[in-house]
């Protein structure tokens, strides 16, 4: 019963209205003083939950003294359920968009944030990568990197998306270690290839900066098994400057190699 209780949850019920709806799903029908009964909910709170459900459409009332109140069918909660859900996903998303695209109305535009687990630095590549509009560098030539990589299919999220954001005409430069020879490229981009009989490397991590507007610096904890990706976002021309000399460093000291 649990478990059916937050699976209606998680289509937009609250834990009253889904327990309300199994109750008269099981027993067909009922009053206001049954569905207290049969659902365990306070009686005080039966009225608002009916309400509500009504106005989902799921439940329908018979107009009788006392009044009787029916679940329909279990098809037909689960469509309107999930054409509700669906609605308010679209609207959410398009109220959304229109507060991210929205001029921004903060005073410092700059901003650093840190960002730790495979999976939150993966969905902020992918999400930076999305955003670019006119270039994109990734210097992927640490050592640890490789680590993760083999660990984490992250870089093939990130070579889709590059290869997209080539193919839509965007300028991407990539430098890479000498591990990722060989591997799936992004044909369109410029790649170079930093030797480790190279000098020291000036960039110990992996970075991607997108239109001179935001970067993202990914580092390893060694220590960690399997590795942890953590990062660091910096957004604002000024701080993206200064990471951007050490990426052209990196670039001239590399060698070209076709893709």
């Amino acid at each position: 019963m649990n478990i059916l209780v937050e699976a209606l949850q998680q289509l937009g019920l609250t834990s009253y209205e889904a327990k309300v709806l199994i109750a008269l799903t099981r027993y067909g029908s009922g009053t206001v003083a049954d569905i207290h009964a049969l659902s365990g909910i306070p009686r005080s709170a039966v009225y608002g939950v009916l309400t509500k459900l009504k106005e989902k459409g799921i439940i329908e009332i018979q107009n009788t003294k006392p009044m009787r109140y029916k679940a329909i069918v279990p098809e037909q909660v689960i469509d309107r359920l999930k054409a509700n859900y669906e609605n308010a996903v679209e609207t959410s998303l398009e109220q959304l968009e229109r507060i991210y695209h929205a001029p921004d109305l903060s005073i410092d535009k700059d901003g650093v944030w840190t960002i730790s687990g495979v999976k939150n630095v993966t969905d902020k590549i992918v999400q930076m990568l999305e955003s670019a509009k006119e270039e994109i560098i990734l210097a992927s030539t640490y050592p640890s990197l490789d680590k993760a990589t083999q660990t984490y299919p992250i870089m093939e999220v990130i070579t889709e998306k590059l290869q997209k954001k080539v193919d839509e005409g965007l300028k991407v430069r990539i430098t890479l270690s000498e591990h990722h020879i060989g591997k799936k490229t992004i044909h369109g981009a410029e790649v170079r290839v930093y030797s480790s009989e190279d000098s020291a490397h000036p960039l110990k991590g992996g970075i991607i900066l997108i239109d001179d507007q935001e970067l993202l610096i990914v580092t390893i904890k060694d220590e960690s098994a399997p590795p942890n990706l953590i990062a660091t976002w910096y957004n604002g021309k000024e701080q993206v400057s200064v990471f951007r000399h050490f990426i052209e460093v990196e670039w001239k000291a590399s060698r070209p190699i076709e893709c």
